[in-house]
């Protein structure tokens, strides 16, 4: 990020360059959420008994139910299994997120590269 770097640190930069090197960033970010959004994450409740399977964004694909636990719980245990399943399926989605978006931002160019510039425009008026 060539240019991001030269207007952080104050220098003169390529604009056009600058604009190319965000839009860059922006396409790496929509490939990395249409990857993550592609994926099946599981999930199941505390006993085991109900797995739960949904997309990287979150959306339930489907469940998994042992036959004992339908013959053994009752429809409010069952209702809680199923959303015990559910919950950590999507928690594992939220945790696969945070670690990919960390990696992505790496280590991120501080502050506005473009702030001195502002900065000087404003002072002029």
């Amino acid at each position: 990020m060539k240019n991001t770097a030269a207007f952080n640190d104050g220098g003169e930069g390529d604009v056009a360059g600058l604009v190319r090197e965000v839009q860059g960033r922006v396409g790496a970010l929509a490939d990395l959420l249409r990857g993550l959004d592609e994926e099946v994450v599981e999930g199941a409740d505390a006993t085991g008994a109900v797995v739960a399977r949904v997309s990287g964004a979150g959306r339930l694909l489907g469940l998994t139910i042992d036959p004992r636990a339908m013959r053994d719980l009752d429809h409010g245990a069952m209702s809680a299994a199923i959303v015990g399943a559910i919950g950590a399926a999507r928690g594992e989605t939220g945790e696969r997120l945070a670690k990919a978006m960390e990696e992505f931002a790496g280590s991120p160019p501080h502050g506005d590269p473009l702030a001195p510039y502002v900065q000087a425009l404003l002072r002029e008026e």
